[in-house]
Formats: C-alpha cells, sequence, structure tokens
C-alpha cells in the first residue's frame, strides 16, 4: 500500500505550493465535474484513471507530486468522497501500475477542503498504465512514449549518472549549510532546518551516523576547495577580438573570467559577470530607437542555467564556457544529448524533456533559477524574436552542445538613409518598425508578428498607414496579400514633415527648452491631470491626449527624458509621477 506520511508538508508549505504553477514537478487536479452553475463530483473510476495517468508519467520522468482536491489556478476545493473510496484511489499506484509505485501520501484539510497529497518517486524502470501504455511527463503535460526509450534513459541515467552516487568519503561538513539554506529560501521547504533541506530534494540520504552525501550536493553546495570533488564543473568567459578565433602571433581571444563551483554561488555569479560583458547594441538602437543590449537577457541566462543543469558532470576535463565574438555568443556544454533529446527537436521548439541531472535540475527549478522543462528553450526563441533577432542556433560536435545567440538584426541590412526617413515620420513606433522590417512591401503576418498585435489590430494599424497614402492596397485579397511600400510618397512625406517641424522648432524652443514642438501642447492638460492626480498610466495618458498605445508610449518616454514626468515600475506597471521641470513657466 502507499506510505501514509504526515511529514510530507506542513500547512504553510502546502499553500506556498499551491502558489506555484503546474509544471514538470507538480499537478493540480479537481475532484469535481462542472456542469452550469452546479457542480458534482468526479466518477471514481475516472479518478483512478487520473491518478494512474499522472503519477505513471511523473515516476517514468522525474518524480513530482499530484495533488488531487485543486483548482487549476491553486485553490483548494476538496472532495466528497467517503473514506474507503478514499484509500481506494491512493491505493491505485500500487495496484494498477506494472511495476507497482510506492508513493508516499498525506491528507490534509485547508479552508476547510480536504487535499489528497502523493509524492511521486523515480522509478527504476519504465511504468505502464494498465492497458493504456506509458506516459511520460513534459513540463505540464503527459505524453506517450515507447516503453524502451524511457528505460534506455533510465538505464543511462544509471550508468553515467554522475550526481546521484554517493561520495563515500565526504561527510555534511563537506557542505556550506548557510549557502544551501540561502539558496533554497524560495522553496516551499524554505522553514526547515539545512539537513532536512538537502534530504527533501534527495541531495543526502539518511544512514546510520552521518548522512551520505551525493556528487549533486557537492557540485550544489560544496565547501571550498570544490575543484577537489570536480576539477572542471565551473564556467569560463572568454571575449574574441573579431568573428573568428586566431593563435600564435594574431591570437584575439581574452580570459575574461572563470568561476568554479559550488553552482548555488557560480550560477548568480555568472549571470552578474554575464551582464557586464554582454554589450549594449548600436545595431539594435536604431531599429527600437532606444539603447538595448546585444542580447536579450532571459536568452543568455537561459542558455547558461541550462549548460550547469544538464552538461555532462562525467566529463571532468572540460568546463562550462562562453564565448563573446564581434557578432554572436556562444555557450559551450560538456556532453552529449540526451535521448529523445535531438537537434532537430530543439530546433522546432518542440517541448521534450530528458535530465542527465534530475536532482540539480529540481533544485534550480525551486530556487526559480530555471524555467520548467520545455518552457526555457521555447522562450529563448521568443524572447530572441521579440528583439528582432535570428533564432538560436543548435549544434553538436566532439560531444558539446553549442547554442549560438546571433547579435544581427533579422533587418539591419536597411540604409541608413531609409532609417533616417522611417523615423521622421509622424507614425507609431509599430508602423515604423514594418517599413524599416519591410521597406518593399508586408503582409498582415508580418505585421503581426513583428508588433505583437493580432490580425484586427494590425488590419486596423495598416489601414492608417493607407490613408496616409504611404503603402497601397494589395493587388489580391487574401492570406499572404502584401502591402506594397511607395518609397516615393515615404521619401516626400518625411522631408515635409522635416521642414515643417524645424520651422516649429525654430519658434517654439524657447518654451520647451529645445524639446519636440508637441510637449508644449501637452504640458498645460498634463499640469492640470497632475494637480488632481498623484501619477497617472498609459492608459489615462492615451484618454487625455486621444492617442493610440504606442504613440502613447513614445510621448511619455520622451517627457522621462525630458525630465518633465518620473517613472516608477515598468511595463504593465508603469506609472508616471511629475518630474522636476514640469512646473516650468508656469509662474
Amino acid at each position: 500500500m502507499a506510505t501514509a506520511d504526515h511529514t510530507l508538508f506542513s500547512e504553510p508549505e502546502l499553500r506556498a505550493l499551491l502558489e506555484r504553477e503546474e509544471g514538470q514537478f507538480l499537478e493540480f487536479k479537481s475532484l469535481w465535474e462542472l456542469s452550469g452553475d452546479s457542480r458534482r463530483v468526479l466518477d471514481r473510476r475516472q479518478v483512478r484513471d487520473i491518478v494512474a495517468e499522472h503519477v505513471a508519467a511523473f515516476a517514468n520522468a522525474d518524480g513530482g507530486t499530484l495533488l488531487l482536491g485543486v483548482e487549476d489556478d491553486g485553490t483548494p476545493s476538496g472532495h466528497r468522497y467517503p473514506a474507503e473510496a478514499v484509500a481506494d484511489l491512493l491505493a491505485v499506484p500500487e495496484r494498477r501500475l506494472r511495476p507497482a509505485v510506492r508513493c508516499r501520501t498525506q491528507r490534509m484539510n485547508l479552508d476547510g477542503s480536504e487535499i489528497l497529497i502523493v509524492q511521486v518517486p523515480i522509478a527504476p524502470e519504465a511504468v505502464m498504465v494498465e492497458a493504456n501504455g506509458f506516459p511520460y511527463r513534459v513540463g505540464d503535460h503527459v505524453v506517450r512514449e515507447p516503453q524502451e526509450v524511457i528505460n534506455a534513459r533510465k538505464v543511462a541515467y544509471r550508468r553515467v549518472g554522475f550526481e546521484q552516487r554517493i561520495r563515500t568519503e565526504a561527510t555534511i561538513e563537506d557542505l556550506d549549510l548557510d549557502l544551501a539554506v540561502r539558496f533554497l529560501s524560495g522553496t516551499v521547504f524554505r522553514g526547515r532546518g539545512a539537513e532536512e533541506l538537502l534530504a527533501r530534494f534527495g541531495l543526502i540520504l539518511p544512514q546510520a551516523g552521518t548522512p551520505a552525501v551525493t556528487n549533486a550536493a557537492l557540485l550544489l553546495f560544496g565547501k571550498s576547495p570544490v575543484l577537489r570533488w570536480h576539477p572542471r564543473a565551473g564556467i569560463r568567459f572568454f571575449r574574441v577580438a573579431g568573428r573568428e578565433r586566431r593563435h600564435g602571433a594574431e591570437r584575439n581571444v581574452t580570459q575574461l573570467a572563470r568561476i568554479d563551483p559550488p553552482i548555488a554561488s557560480a550560477l548568480p555569479e555568472a549571470y552578474r559577470q554575464g551582464r557586464d560583458y554582454v554589450r549594449r547594441s548600436e545595431k539594435l538602437h536604431d531599429l527600437f530607437f532606444r539603447e538595448m543590449p546585444e542580447y536579450p537577457e532571459f536568452a543568455w541566462q537561459e542558455a547558461i542555467v541550462n549548460a550547469f543543469a544538464h552538461r555532462d558532470y562525467e566529463d571532468q576535463a572540460r568546463e562550462i564556457e562562453v564565448w563573446f565574438f564581434e557578432d554572436r555568443m556562444e555557450v559551450k556544454s560538456p556532453g552529449d544529448l540526451v535521448p529523445p533529446v535531438t537537434l532537430d527537436l530543439l530546433r522546432s521548439r518542440t517541448p521534450v524533456h530528458s535530465s542527465r541531472n534530475p536532482l540539480v535540475v529540481r533544485v534550480l527549478v525551486e530556487a526559480g533559477l530555471m524555467r520548467e522543462e520545455g518552457e526555457g528553450i521555447l522562450r529563448m526563441f521568443e524572447e530572441m524574436e521579440a528583439s528582432y533577432l535570428n533564432a538560436p542556433e543548435f549544434a553538436m560536435e566532439a560531444a558539446t552542445l553549442t547554442v549560438t545567440l546571433l547579435n544581427e538584426p533579422i533587418f539591419a541590412g536597411v540604409s541608413a538613409e531609409w532609417q533616417a526617413m522611417v523615423r521622421r515620420l509622424p507614425l507609431s513606433l509599430a508602423q515604423r518598425r514594418v517599413l524599416l522590417a519591410h521597406p518593399d512591401g508586408f503582409t498582415n503576418e508580418d505585421y503581426r508578428r513583428l508588433n505583437g498585435v493580432d490580425r484586427d489590430e494590425a488590419y486596423r494599424q495598416i489601414q492608417g498607414m493607407l490613408t496616409f497614402g504611404i503603402v497601397l492596397p494589395p493587388e489580391a485579397p487574401g492570406r499572404g496579400a502584401a502591402y506594397r511600400v511607395v518609397r516615393e510618397v515615404v521619401e516626400q512625406r518625411a522631408e515635409a514633415y522635416a521642414r515643417n517641424a524645424n520651422a516649429k522648432n525654430a519658434i517654439q524652443t524657447t518654451h520647451t527648452g529645445g524639446s519636440p514642438p508637441w510637449v508644449a501642447e501637452r504640458l498645460p492638460g498634463l499640469r492640470a491631470y497632475l494637480v488632481d492626480h498623484r501619477f497617472l498610466k498609459n492608459a489615462d495618458y492615451r484618454e487625455l491626449f486621444d492617442l493610440e498605445r504606442d504613440a502613447a508610449l513614445r510621448e511619455l518616454r520622451r517627457l522621462v527624458q525630458e525630465g518633465y514626468l518620473h517613472m516608477e515600475g515598468e511595463r504593465r506597471a508603469a506609472r508616471y509621477l511629475p518630474g522636476p521641470r514640469i512646473a516650468e513657466g508656469t509662474e
């Protein structure tokens, strides 16, 4: 039978767990079926199927926690099953799975609702649901995989799984327990003592006398000198002067830094150093109308944390390397890909999960330094696209995985003259961006992809460009229809507006200290609004001056730069307070 364990979670720990999102190691399942405004308990057979499916999926992957009686948003909703039915549900992992999976279970009442907790271990071999195949956990989804694929992965882990091996010569005294407590302070078990924390994550194993210490514990939290446990478990940064490495008298490589383990301190330090080494990009400056990093922070950090999480620690002759070239950044990680992960799956953004180091992965995920499995790579692509950079590249050579981030914008080839003309046009940032990205013409899909808007909003904004006369309607309607840019009109309009702006600037510059002419028009209304309100948001500014979101954001940024406003917060939380210059000229 499943082992009932009242020490799995305390009430505060369970509440903290419910604040988490479902992912590789966590699943919420409601025990109610909604029908209109009413609800009824799920059929017991259906619940048994749910338990079997998710327990087997966790066991076939890296283990996890199944919470029954919880809605998808983490709200406790409990159940109405009698005691014998609950016992029957908790016995499913041993009765319906082959081989049986021995889970730890707990029942806890939270806000009047009983939650059933099932803690699932990693199974040593593939687990089958009777007559329903072999489920496998990938992120927050369950997929089906062949038995032989799951078993091959488990055999490989047992054969070369460096992290789970016990280091017989190490003791608990070789671990920096203060570092472990600090690093794990964001997990649901943060209130527990250091040794109990490490045991909960499988990093140390209780035994008579002192606990047994795994290599994973030493990699993550080992005391200095950690190199006695692994001589190459850190990371090095290099800068190359140019696009290719040269040797001998023409050597153009400089080592920037070497950071040694433990991982718990090396990873945050690698992030800090990386921020210093990632330069600001003039190429992106012209395209975004503001200075930006060469690479999105999430993208390069995800490449680094994945290297720490998934590298082959059995290879003790090499460490992780980060190379900064003139045109790219490369993160090199020792070790082949672990099946079923392939380069094609990575390149196609297909969610796939396989951990060479599941103990390290789980700690990094729980500590908040790593995205759930299946999410990080996808977001790397999204972040690069959002910065109008080429997609990440993946290559495998000589048992080394290289992740390459290119800093050349996808539409960097546009001429400086065209950029200057486009920037002079009184268009929204989104409209100007599409002219830079597609100077000859574009589709509705191009516009949506570049600016992150839906089809209807893209159509509305494109209609504004049609009215302005700088694009022509498609020759034929339908999917893929292209709007042709009328370059002659763009040039004429840009020159006309530049002349007009120069004339207005000559008249009004004394009133706004060299600010654009529209600033003088906005200030009276802005001052009046701020008399009655402590701050305003983008939506307030749009309503005040009847502007679109992009135009309002552009003006607000300029008002902040000029000192008329002061911004607090970021993105949707941004709000604008009176700046030091707001009262100028009111006396």
